[in-house]
């Protein structure tokens, strides 16, 4: 049924560091307190890992991050720079047994940063699988590419985050910026957050549960399976393809809403306070539909029969709820 392709890329969250930004110039900060543990342990500059590493621990304050799965051996890690750092000021890396930490600069209570824009660049060994990949970003974007990770957690302050991957268990939040997703493979969860910004997921493989919240974008998602699906949007629209949704709800405050079904799901339960909701089904769904409109029109390609405030297809076995406050609601063929 998948009709869509979502390429992206992206990383991940957790930060044992301290951070206390004071002024800046230009976009970048020119003093700034970043302390972290066992900073002594940690080299500066560009290098080589040869290493095993199935844990890998990111936390960049300023500029792009690209994480890209290649056939090498080795782990390599790379910064440019608009101009020159000081050793001090270069990406700072530790190696603790299975772990790589990497962090933007050395552990220091003040250091400048005034007009410096940074990038890095993390190639690692392809058929290398993580246990953990955790990235937090303050300003910049997140991209990855051709890895496979048990764990996922993605932390943007301000800039997008992509990933095109696998993983088990993904967890990306973004204050502003973009979301994009292209998971291969089944997965255990998925839990994304985006404050100002529109998430894309293209989820290839069954997954058991997904919730997805945009206080102010769109949700766009093409998926195969998902058990559960639980979608919440202050501010945008929603369009969800799926071959298979076995729970399927849906908030939305403002936007319109299309669900482009492959069957009809167990349960659904969806809400639109201000928006239009049109629905996909196949004509031969086993499907009890309850429509509660406050203002607009309730329209159906569908042969339901018509019970009461109840439209039943075939033996009506699975529940779909569907309130508007105002805006249409259309059931079309699939």
């Amino acid at each position: 049924m998948k009709t869509s392709k979502i390429a992206a890329a992206a990383l991940a969250l957790i930060v044992p560091s301290t951070i206390c930004l004071s002024g800046c110039s230009m976009g970048f900060f020119s003093f700034f307190n970043y302390t972290y543990e066992n900073g002594d342990k940690y080299t500066a500059g560009d290098r080589e890992i040869e290493d095993k590493i199935t844990t890998l621990n990111i936390d960049y304050v300023s500029g792009d991050v690209k994480l890209t799965g290649t056939d090498t051996d080795t782990v390599s890690v790379k910064e440019t720079s608009n101009k020159t750092l000081t050793e001090e000021q270069k990406v700072h890396t530790w190696v603790d047994g299975n772990t790589l930490y990497v962090r933007y600069c050395a552990s220091t209570k003040k250091i400048s940063f005034d007009k410096i824009e940074k990038s890095l660049e993390i190639n690692i060994p392809g058929e290398q699988d993580l246990d953990d990949l955790t990235v937090h970003i303050s300003s910049g974007n997140l991209g990855c590419n051709g890895v496979t990770t048990d764990n996922l957690n993605v932390k943007s302050s301000s800039g997008g985050v992509g990933f095109s991957g696998s993983a088990s268990d993904i967890v990306i939040k973004a204050s502003s910026g973009n979301i994009y997703l292209d998971q291969d493979g089944d997965s255990n969860s998925m839990d994304i957050n985006s404050s100002s910004g529109s998430i894309s997921i293209n989820q290839k493989g069954l997954i058991d549960s997904i919730k997805l919240h945009a206080s102010s974008g769109n949700v766009n998602s093409v998926l195969d399976k998902a058990s559960k699906l639980d979608i919440s949007v202050s501010s945008g629209d929603i369009t969800i393809e799926a071959d298979e949704i076995t729970e399927l709800k849906s908030r939305s405050s403002s936007g319109c809403n299309e669900f482009k079904l492959g069957r009809e799901p167990q349960t659904s339960d969806i809400h639109s306070s201000s928006g239009n909701v049109k629905i996909y089904l196949p004509d031969d769904s086993n499907i009890t539909v309850r429509p509660h409109i406050s203002s607009g029109e309730f329209n159906y390609e569908i042969p339901f029969a018509k019970n009461g405030k109840e439209y039943v297809n075939g033996n009506g076995t699975s529940d779909m709820k569907i309130e508007v406050s105002s805006g249409n609601v259309d059931i079309f063929k699939a």
